[in-house]
């Protein structure tokens, strides 16, 4: 799922730009109105903040009514109300997801980041909460077939990817870039309006991501996923988590407590349900 690459991060920790989305007074700074959050019944309650993209659908993003909603946004307030605190969601450039909450920015990312190698160089991370392989979605009248998608059964085709994550990093390491060309996108909104316009034969992303995308009755009729699903450890990462700095020990434990009561309870996986046409874990 989102999966941004470090080296790109720590080159741009100084650049962070954050939007607020706070249910009080302080939602006035923020960049949209209200936000959904636990409501809180003592004064004294403390506040996790939690740091996200919100441009990532449907796990995060702003709806019609200038809402911050999705998944990520559900299970984190579902997993503040198991710890009995209150959560205050930040909105950060996804590339300044990281450096922010090493800042002291935030306290914990819950952005659908998925837990490498590279990344628990930086951070801790709670145990999954999702896993989901990469798909690729191109346009009916491209006639793709194949059942396996490879650079030489693609020859010249243009994929579409969000930069600097690890779906970036697999197609740059698995797809020979003499045969096929690779357009990187700020965003998954960017990289689906590429497709949309021709301007990329494919784009390959998080089948549950690209699955929100073909609801739609127009996509559904214009659109369809092809070839096969990715399930890469070593490129795209062993599931996603919510990330911790290194040090908070305590709560990556209350994280987890809370976690693992919200699946045996079953309401993980409603919440699945509510976005997803495919089980996320």
């Amino acid at each position: 799922m989102k999966k941004m690459l470090i080296g790109a991060i720590v080159i741009a920790a100084g650049a962070a730009t954050a939007w607020q989305y706070l249910g009080t007074a302080q939602s006035k700074q923020a960049s949209s109105g209200n936000t959904p959050q636990v409501a809180s019944t003592a004064t004294e309650q403390k506040t996790l903040r939690i740091a996200l993209e919100g441009k990532y659908p449907p796990f995060e993003y702003v709806d019609a009514n200038n809402q911050l909603v999705g998944f990520n946004v559900d299970l984190a307030n579902a997993l503040c109300a198991e710890m009995k605190v209150r959560c205050e969601f930040t909105r950060f450039e996804f590339d300044q997801l990281i450096p922010s909450l090493n800042e002291n920015k935030a306290d914990a990312i819950v952005a659908s980041l998925s837990i490498t190698d590279e990344r628990e160089k930086q951070v801790q991370f709670t145990d999954v909460y999702s896993r989901v392989p990469g798909t690729y979605v191109a346009s009916k009248q491209s006639k793709i077939i194949w059942p396996v998608i490879t650079a030489e059964r693609i020859r010249g085709a243009s994929i579409g990817v969000v930069a600097k994550t690890t779906f970036d990093d697999y197609l740059s390491n698995e797809m020979d870039q003499s045969k096929v060309t690779i357009k990187r996108f700020a965003s998954a909104d960017a990289m689906m309006s590429a497709l949309e316009k021709g301007e990329v034969k494919l784009v390959f992303d998080d089948s549950a991501v690209l699955g929100h995308f073909l609801k739609s009755a127009s996509n559904q009729d214009r659109f369809e996923m092809v070839g096969n699903r990715i399930d890469s450890p070593k490129w795209l990462g062993r599931g996603e988590a919510i990330a911790l700095r290194k040090d908070d020990i305590e709560l990556r434990n209350q994280f987890n407590s809370a976690l693992h009561k919200l699946i045996e309870s079953g309401q993980h996986q409603q919440l699945g349900y509510k976005y997803f046409t495919l089980r996320v874990l």
